[in-house]
């Protein structure tokens, strides 16, 4: 699997973090769809990829911007967790009220909604969804444990952590949350929605967040 990373250095965006993943079959993924530009379609049509799915792992303006773009040249589906989908159309909880921009994704015609331990077979390998309840309710991380990698959105960062203040934060499953991803191989690459790469092993030995 090759993973594309694309990351836009836009303050608008805070920086986000979007990945395109693709197999030997020329089928991809797209995880967290930052910024409505056509950087995504042309990496897409350039290197013959077919655009299979968008997996958002939660509903934050930050990491939607770019869906409407995608599903109006490729109408495709979805996948959010169940617990996010207010998310997509309240301005409020996703956050960009906060930043005078009010998002709201009012044209998914096809939305799917997931849950813990759900494997996804839209590529070569399969995904696993991992429920990371903390930044938001619904937050998930993807597992594409063949491949030994995880996109972890904002639930964690290289030596962080993300927020738990926020509307739908919820700190109650912080242990468990971390708990299921300290539990991946150390050698588990992370992906996450904001910054640079690392793996579990690093992070088990250098965030301190992840040391309670």
């Amino acid at each position: 699997m090759k993973v594309e990373k694309f990351n836009y250095n836009d303050r608008d965006d805070l920086f986000a973090n979007t990945y395109v993943v693709s197999d030997s079959f020329n089928s991809a993924v797209i995880i967290d769809p930052s910024v409505d530009y056509d950087g995504i379609v042309n990496y897409l049509e350039r290197n013959s990829l077919t655009p299979k799915a968008i997996l958002l792992t939660h509903g934050h303006f930050d990491h939607i911007r770019g869906v409407s773009r995608l599903i109006n040249k490729y109408n495709i589906p979805v996948y959010i967790h169940f617990l996010e989908t207010p998310l997509l159309t309240d301005p409020y909880l996703n956050g960009s009220e906060l930043f005078g921009n009010s998002v709201s994704l009012s044209n998914i015609a096809t939305l799917i909604t997931i849950t813990d331990k759900q494997v996804l077979r839209i590529l070569e390998n399969e995904i696993i969804v991992i429920h990371t309840p903390y930044h938001t309710e619904g937050s998930v991380c993807y597992y594409i444990k063949k491949d030994n990698i995880l996109f972890t959105g904002d639930t964690l960062f290289k030596l962080s952590v993300g927020r738990n203040d926020l509307p739908t934060s919820t700190s109650k499953y912080t242990e468990s949350t971390f708990d299921k991803l300290k539990a991946l191989p150390e050698a588990t690459k992370v992906y996450p929605g904001h910054g640079g790469n690392t793996t579990i092993g690093f992070e088990l030995s250098f965030n301190r967040f992840l040391n309670y």
